[in-house]
């Protein structure tokens, strides 16, 4: 009797500790088998395969000693398709955590910096791929197709190969794409004439369209000719202000127009690899001329240096409404003031260590965008 007393007990003590939990209701267990076999993805989940012990299903009871080559074990001993989540359902595409011996974000990080480190050119074009891939959700995709993103059409090619041989298995298009364009902002404030180093914070969590190869939604995106740029920034990506939007703005520093690309040439500023205040500072201390823009129907604001200004832009100073040329001109100087924004271009002029922080935050917000 004694005998079994005891071993009574030895059961119900192995048992109480396989189900003990810890402070939060959690299963010990279960954290145990989590942190030990698997990653934690954003739901929670285990995104790893379960650990099987050999001579039968899980825990040894039941079922055949092992699954196909193309299959897991599911809790119970059923075999699935690996293709599924731990609940029988296909993975939703672009939604998984890191697979385990994937590249881990500071191992993607030191990837995309010495890929932006090997070639200053590609600084401007990440910026503008993140921008139009974050119109209409940030999902790491753009139509080809379209002509708002003809420009980008060799960079985006250039940044699938990236992802897909070097950090597929760790991260999901979408945050890939803005994560580059969020290394491209901090290597472009740092160079020189820059603002300086600054630290531009990322976060993952986005989900990448489904095909991008063949990724076909077609967006409205602001046009140069047109001066309805800040409400399209403001509505589209829920800026909160007027001066955040032209903070953003600030983009155009970087980078020129190509007539074979949008229709426009030259640069906006003297310092095309540079995120800086330049932008502001071209923008005021220039007269400026309307001329035929040389691939197109439209206009633009040039220089005798071979800066330009779209309308969009110049827009940001002077006020003027657009029906086939601007509505005052042929220089700048005929055209009154934009009471709306001009002190925000020349809050910016003087001060580009305060643009810089401004523009980081309209940034912040247009890439949490879902």
């Amino acid at each position: 009797m004694r005998l079994q007393v005891v071993i009574a007990a030895s059961v119900l003590a192995v048992i109480l500790i396989g189900l003990s939990t810890d402070v939060d209701g959690q299963s010990t267990r279960g954290v145990r088998r989590r942190n030990r076999f698997g990653r934690i993805g954003r739901t929670g989940r285990s995104r790893s395969r379960t650990r099987l012990r050999s001579g039968g299903g899980r825990g040894g009871r039941g079922g055949s000693s092992s699954c196909g080559e193309n299959q897991r074990r599911k809790r119970g001993g059923r075999c699935v398709p690996k293709s599924q989540d731990p609940k029988g359902v296909p993975a939703k595409k672009g939604s998984m955590g890191p697979l385990p011996g994937a590249p881990n974000l500071n191992e993607i990080t030191s990837i995309v910096t010495r890929w932006l480190d090997e070639n200053a050119e590609r600084i401007p074009n990440m910026v503008q791929l993140v921008f139009h891939s974050c119109v209409g959700g940030c999902d790491g995709c753009i139509n080809t197709n379209s002509p708002s993103n003809k420009g980008l059409i060799g960079s985006y090619r250039e940044v699938q190969a990236l992802w897909k041989n070097e950090a597929k298995q760790g991260i999901s298009l979408a945050d890939f794409v803005v994560l580059l364009g969020t290394k491209a902002v901090e290597h472009g404030m740092r160079r020189n004439g820059g603002p300086g180093p600054r630290t531009v914070e990322f976060t993952t969590g986005r989900t990448s369209c489904s095909d991008p190869t063949n990724y076909l939604k077609v967006f409205n995106f602001p046009q140069g000719q047109n001066t309805d740029a800040i409400e399209f920034l403001m509505s589209h990506f829920g800026i909160p202000s007027r001066g955040l939007a032209v903070a953003l703005m600030g983009a155009h520093s970087l980078g020129v127009c190509r007539t074979e690309n949008s229709g426009f040439e030259g640069r906006w500023d003297n310092t095309p690899l540079t995120l800086d205040g330049a932008y502001y500072e071209s923008m005021l201390g220039t007269t400026w001329s309307i001329t035929d823009a040389p691939g197109n129907e439209f206009t633009q604001w040039s220089a005798n240096d071979g800066r330009m200004m779209l309308n969009a832009d110049l827009h940001l100073q002077r006020e003027f409404t657009v029906n086939s040329r601007p509505s005052c001109g042929p220089i700048s100087e005929r055209c009154p003031e934009n009471g709306n924004d001009v002190n925000f271009v020349r809050q910016f002029a003087n001060n580009q260590q305060d643009w810089s922080f401004q523009f980081i935050r309209a940034f912040l917000i247009m890439v949490s965008k879902r």
